[in-house]
């Protein structure tokens, strides 16, 4: 960059210049994108059944579980769709390509489990005033039916997020401390983490469909040797109550990729000091970290250094990759005495 105070600017090379020849799809998010059709498939074809049973059976559990499942279907044919836009190739529109879209897609789906939270609780108002005995007999069938069907997506969609999570790495675990050009260390695994906030949106509505089954069983039971009506309503109210604080969670997450906030396994600070660790980095600032969807994260930063080798952005940007298993990142090396005046050095925002 001749003629210019910076030099060795870094961008994503590695990933560019493979975009044209990459798959859509690795063998690992084929497998999580198989799961999801096959829980899709699961729900879409046990929903009537579910319905029609507990509209026989008057039971307001039964019910809240239908709908809810009916939900379950529509949210996870749009988490189907995420998967398959997430993956598309950037677009000189799209530069990042659409990783945004899987947590649109868990907002969406936060939305209808809480939109079908508040039915569940207005039917169980309900039944509580009115105490219709609900047919426990076939209340016991179709709930049994619905925890073996729920329970099988649940297990499946649980399976493919537990692949997409970086084997041996913790959410919250530190980045590794080790840092430079001949540290050895190997490229941190995190090629399957990104759909892991899409994923946990369907999985999301998996478990609460298990979870309302397995209190419609309970509820069942409770009414068929006791004769109790009220354990009808309880049962859904204790199907909200899980569902809620999952909603909440997921809510968070997808709030904090929405706000461009650091992850919690890439701390800017120990970044910052992974950097400055680097032979010949002097300064660090404009230090910038944040994912453009779960498992798809990015570090922009500026180094100051007295070097004058033109491989230093490349060679720190390469370690980065190495150590963190960060997607995109672009180091901007700056000799000396030549840093850009809105940053602060020895300091990231």
């Amino acid at each position: 960059m001749t003629g210019s105070p910076h030099i060795g600017e870094e961008h994503r090379d590695e990933g560019s210049a493979s975009a044209a020849s990459a798959p859509l799809f690795t063998s690992s998010e084929a497998r999580q994108l198989r799961r999801l059709a096959i829980a899709l498939a699961l729900s879409g074809s046990f929903f009537v059944f579910e319905l029609v049973g507990a509209i026989v059976a008057d039971s307001v559990v039964l019910q809240a579980e239908a709908i809810h499942l009916f939900t379950d279907v529509l949210a996870l044919t749009g988490s189907l769709l995420a998967m398959r836009l997430a993956v598309r190739r950037p677009t000189p529109r799209f530069t990042y390509g659409l990783r945004r879209v899987e947590p649109i897609a868990a907002l969406v789906s936060a939305g209808f489990v809480l939109l079908t939270t508040f039915g569940i609780i207005v039917e169980g108002l309900s039944a509580l005033r009115e105490r219709r005995p609900p047919n426990a007999n076939l209340m016991l069938v179709v709930a049994s039916a619905a925890l073996i069907v729920n329970g099988t997506s649940a297990w499946l969609l649980h399976d493919a997020l537990t692949q997409s999570k970086p084997a041996g790495q913790h959410r919250h675990a530190p980045v590794a401390p080790g840092f430079g050009p001949d540290d050895g260390g190997q490229p941190a695994e995190m090629p399957h983490a990104g759909h892991s906030l899409n994923l946990r949106g369907a999985w999301l509505h998996a478990a609460g469909d298990a979870l309302g089954a397995l209190a419609a069983l309970a509820a069942a039971l409770v009414v068929r040797f006791s004769g109790s009506t009220v354990a009808d309503p309880i049962g859904a109210f204790a199907v909200a109550a899980i569902l809620i604080v999952g909603v909440l969670r997921l809510l968070r997450d997808a709030g904090l990729v929405f706000l461009e906030a650091a992850p919690a396994h890439l701390p800017v600070p120990a970044i910052r000091d992974l950097v400055l660790a680097y032979p010949g980095v002097t300064a660090v600032h404009e230090l910038h970290v944040w994912a453009l969807g779960a498992g798809h994260d990015a570090i922009t930063v500026h180094v100051g250094t007295r070097e004058t080798d033109l491989s230093l952005g490349r060679a720190i940007a390469q370690s980065l990759r190495k150590k963190l298993g960060v997607e995109y990142v672009t180091v901007q090396v700056e000799p000396t005495g030549h840093a850009c005046s809105s940053g602060e050095l020895e300091g990231g925002r």
